[in-house]
């Protein structure tokens, strides 16, 4: 009889609340949602080459000289070359330092590829690299070069064979002493992830160091020899290529804080800029589910007037307050 006189308990009842915020920030947030379906329906902004382009000449960009692998490390025992990728890349790293047009970083002991197999060629389609770039982002830097060496090996090791035979033979005939310098180098645009520029290149030259000697690359003797010599020209026309690839590139600047209609950016009076310059603002999106991914580009329409630079820092001012064109930290300005 207890059984029968006790109900059963019934689980509360959940109720389901939708509401609409009348007459407060409702009408903020479904203006917002419009311009990001809009976006979504049309194509992302495109930072198209500026080449020749007098106001773009003038601006220096931030390059990161990030270290350069080796593909076969074993390769650098003979001659005890040392260090080569560390010093490929402050070579490089002094060249585009010499020519006063851009503003570049060292970065030797960061290495850019994970696999060497795949290395400056390993893009998505569009050209992008697969994954943004950290050296980028944490120096604060646009652009970023980094390579390869593939290879550093002699045409016929034998021709320093120590063998009696090998020394009448070489007595005999001109040895082959030619050494190969081969590298792979890619620029790429950190912050978008596109990659700009990538090209082989070849050297040789003679290996006139003695059998048994050692010598750092980069180092006088190295420089004073045939080899070094014709590596020093190769450094030279990677220099010039990567000069005349960035110059061709748009300027992309982060935006760091948003005041009203005042901005703060990254980048000051060492990039060329002056006062009254104009940059567009476009809007980066990344996707939550890849944020490493390089996020994708909206134009806003939205031009703004620089007012202001310091050494490292400039002050804009923009037609439009942040929140009416949902600008805001992490997004660019761009010089076009």
């Amino acid at each position: 009889m207890a059984t029968g006189s006790s109900a059963e308990t019934e689980p509360p009842s959940i109720n389901l609340i939708i509401s609409k915020d009348v007459g407060g920030r409702q009408a903020e947030l479904d203006r917002l949602a419009a311009t990001i379906r809009q976006e979504r329906n049309s194509t992302p902004f495109e930072l198209n080459q500026q080449c020749p382009n007098q106001e773009a000449s003038r601006i220096r960009k931030e390059v990161v000289v990030a270290g350069f692998n080796v593909e076969d490390p074993d390769q650098t025992v003979f001659g005890g070359l040392g260090a080569v990728g560390r010093a490929s890349s402050k070579w490089l790293y002094r060249n585009l330092l010499e020519t006063g047009e851009v503003l570049p970083l060292s970065a030797p002991g960061r290495q850019m590829f994970a696999s060497l197999q795949d290395g400056a060629t390993r893009a998505m389609q569009g050209n992008t690299l697969e994954q943004y770039s950290v050296v980028s982002r944490q120096m604060g830097a646009q652009f970023v070069v980094s390579g390869i060496i593939r290879s550093l090996d002699v045409n016929r090791p034998d021709s320093w064979d120590s063998s009696y035979a090998a020394s009448i033979k070489r007595s005999l005939f001109s040895a082959d002493t030619d050494r190969a310098f081969v590298v792979d180098v890619v620029l790429h645009d950190g912050y978008t992830g596109r990659v700009v520029y990538e090209q082989r290149y070849e050297a040789y030259g003679r290996w006139d160091i003695p059998r048994t000697g050692k010598v750092d690359f980069g180092s006088p003797v190295f420089n004073d020899s045939d080899y070094g010599t014709e590596v020093a020209k190769l450094f030279d026309e990677i220099t010039d290529d990567l000069m005349s690839a960035i110059d061709c590139q748009a300027l992309l600047v982060r935006v760091l804080q948003v005041d009203g209609k005042d901005l703060l950016l990254d980048v000051g009076t060492k990039s060329g800029l002056l006062p009254g310059d104009k940059l567009r603002l476009v809007r980066a999106q990344s996707a939550l589910q890849w944020p490493d991914a390089p996020p994708k580009l909206w134009d806003t329409g939205v031009d703004l007037h620089l007012h202001q630079l310091s050494l490292d820092t400039s002050r804009a001012w923009m037609p439009e307050e942040g929140s009416v064109i949902n600008i805001r930290e992490g997004d660019y300005a761009v010089m076009y």
